[in-house]
C-alpha cells in the first residue's frame, strides 16, 4: 500500500555528488515524498542549483568533496560531514545515491548510527562496464567491490538496483538475501503529448548523455560515418557535455573535431531535452553498461524509436522488436546497419516509438515507481 499523505512522517536527508544530477534525476522523487508528509534535505558539494532545490522545498547541505579529484583525506571529511549532517537533521533515513556516494554513506556510517540506510546503485560505472585493463584497474575495481559488499551487508541497510542484472549480479557477489536489495527502476514524469516526426529532407539521429568513452559516443560516430559514406542524408545530434570527474570523458577538442564533419553537431548539455526529442528521428544510445537511462525514457515521452544495446539498463527499458531495436555494444557495424534500416522505415519508427511510449508509461512512469519508493522509506525505517 502506496504511503499516504499522514502516514509519510519521515525525515529523509539525500546523499548526491552533484546538484545538477539531482535536480535532473531525483527531485522529482524529493517533490512527491514532501507532499505525502516527508521532510527532505540533500547534502552534496557546491553547486548552481541550490536556489532550485531550495524552493522546491528541501533543506540543502553542502559537502567539500569533488568529482574531479578524490583524496583519501578528503573523503574521510566528506564522510564526517555527512555523518554531522545527518544528526543534525535529525535523519530517519540516509538515502545514497551512486556508487561513490554509497562508499561515502559506507564510511560516514562507522562506529553506529541511529538511522536506517538507502543504497541507491544508480550504475555500476566504468569500473564495471567491461574488463579491467591493467593492474592498477584491476586493483581499484577489486577494491571498490571489497568496499561494496560490506556497504549493501551492513544492518539497518537496503540496497537498490535499478536494473535486474545489477541486482542478481550482486546478489550472488555480495551474498544478499530477499530482505537486504529490491529492485525499482527510474522513472519519469508522465506527459501527455503528441509530436510527429519532423518533416525535413534529412533524417536526425539524437544521442543525449554525458561524453564518456562508454556511452558508445565513439561507435555511433563511426557507424554513422559508415551511413553517409554510403550517400545517406542523415544528422547526428550530440547532446551533452564532457565530464571532467570521470576519466572515460572524450575531450572537448575530439568533440569540437567530430563537428567539423558535415552533418554531425555537438550541442553541449541541453536543458530541454525533449525539444531536442521532438525534433529528431530516432534517438541512438549505444552504451556498454547502464543503470536505468533517462534519455530512453524521454525518447518515450516523445514516440521516438530507439536503437540502444543490449546490455544491462537498456534492455531493462527495451524490448527489441517491440519498443526499440537492441544491438550488441561495440558493434559499428551492426550499428550502422541498424540506422540505415530504420532510417528507410518511417512506418517502423513509429510502431517502434508508440510501443516504448505505451511501455515507459505503464512501468516507469513516476506515478508508478513513486508510491513504491514511499512503501520502501516506512519500510527501511521499520
Amino acid at each position: 500500500m502506496a504511503a499516504g499523505a499522514e502516514k509519510l512522517k519521515l525525515r529523509i536527508l539525500f546523499v548526491s555528488a552533484a546538484d545538477w544530477a539531482f535536480r535532473a534525476h531525483r527531485l522529482s522523487l524529493a517533490k512527491w515524498l514532501i507532499q505525502q508528509g516527508a521532510t527532505v534535505g540533500v547534502i552534496c558539494p557546491e553547486g548552481n542549483e541550490r536556489a532550485i532545490l531550495e524552493a522546491a522545498g528541501l533543506e540543502v547541505y553542502t559537502m567539500g568533496w569533488s568529482r574531479e579529484w578524490v583524496s583519501l583525506l578528503e573523503t574521510l571529511r566528506a564522510a564526517r560531514e555527512i555523518r554531522r549532517v545527518a544528526t543534525a537533521f535529525g535523519a530517519d533515513v540516509v538515502h545514497c545515491v551512486s556508487v561513490r556516494c554509497v562508499l561515502l554513506g559506507w564510511v560516514a556510517n562507522w562506529g553506529g548510527r541511529s538511522w536506517r540506510v538507502i543504497h541507491h546503485v544508480i550504475g555500476m560505472g566504468s569500473l564495471f562496464s567491461e574488463k579491467p585493463k591493467g593492474l592498477k584497474t584491476a586493483g581499484l575495481r577489486a577494491g571498490v567491490e571489497w568496499a561494496l559488499k560490506r556497504a549493501f551487508r551492513a544492518n539497518g541497510t537496503v540496497t537498490v538496483f535499478q536494473n535486474q542484472d545489477d541486482e542478481l549480479f550482486w546478489r550472488e557477489r555480495a551474498g544478499l538475501g530477499e530482505a537486504q536489495c529490491v529492485c525499482l527502476p527510474g522513472s519519469i514524469e508522465w506527459k501527455e503529448m503528441t509530436a510527429s516526426e519532423p518533416q525535413t529532407d534529412r533524417v536526425r539521429i539524437l544521442f543525449v548523455g554525458r561524453m564518456l568513452e562508454d556511452k558508445g559516443v565513439r561507435e555511433l560516430f563511426a557507424a554513422w560515418q559508415q551511413v553517409c559514406s554510403r550517400g545517406a542524408e542523415v544528422e547526428l545530434i550530440l547532446c551533452g557535455d564532457v565530464d571532467a570527474g570521470n576519466p572515460r570523458s572524450l575531450s572537448r577538442e575530439e568533440l569540437e573535431n567530430m563537428a567539423e564533419e558535415k552533418g554531425c553537431v555537438w550541442l553541449g548539455r541541453v536543458e530541454n531535452v525533449l525539444e531536442e526529442m521532438t525534433a529528431a528521428h530516432l534517438v541512438v544510445l549505444p552504451s556498454y553498461r547502464e543503470g536505468l537511462p533517462r534519455v530512453i525514457l524521454e525518447a518515450g515521452l516523445a514516440a521516438r524509436a530507439v536503437i540502444t544495446t543490449d546490455v544491462p539498463g537498456c534492455r531493462e527499458i527495451v524490448e527489441h522488436g517491440k519498443s526499440g531495436w537492441l544491438v550488441p555494444p561495440r558493434d559499428v557495424a551492426a550499428l550502422a546497419e541498424s540506422i540505415e534500416i530504420l532510417r528507410d522505415y518511417v512506418v517502423q519508427r513509429t510502431d517502434l516509438g508508440a510501443g516504448l511510449r505505451e511501455r515507459v508509461k505503464q512501468k516507469f512512469s513516476d506515478a508508478v515507481v513513486h508510491p513504491r519508493w514511499g512503501d520502501l522509506y516506512q519500510r527501511a525505517d521499520a
